[in-house]
């Protein structure tokens, strides 16, 4: 699935800015996102209520990899998308 680049947003996350968009009323989610020239993978989905005692960590774990991530944001879930190192 192929995502504009103006549709994104940020959310905040403990003072760390990540790229955002929201899909809520998508038909279906991929495993695979393209933002601009930027392919991205499926990581992980976290529970939208209650995440700021998870996401924060994982995005920060990730980005210590190397990886770049996205979030979705579809039903009650976030989805969190990276790229590759």
């Amino acid at each position: 699935m192929e995502i504009d680049p103006t549709r994104l947003g940020t959310l905040e996350l403990d003072g760390a800015w990540i790229p955002y968009v929201d899909l809520y009323d998508a038909e279906f989610l991929p495993t695979r996102i393209k933002v601009g020239a930027d392919d991205y993978a499926f990581r992980q989905s976290i529970i939208i209520k209650g995440h700021g005692a998870v996401l924060p960590q994982a995005i920060s774990a990730l980005r210590a990899e190397g990886k770049r991530p996205v979030i979705v944001e579809r039903s009650d879930r976030y989805y969190v998308f990276v790229t590759p190192p």
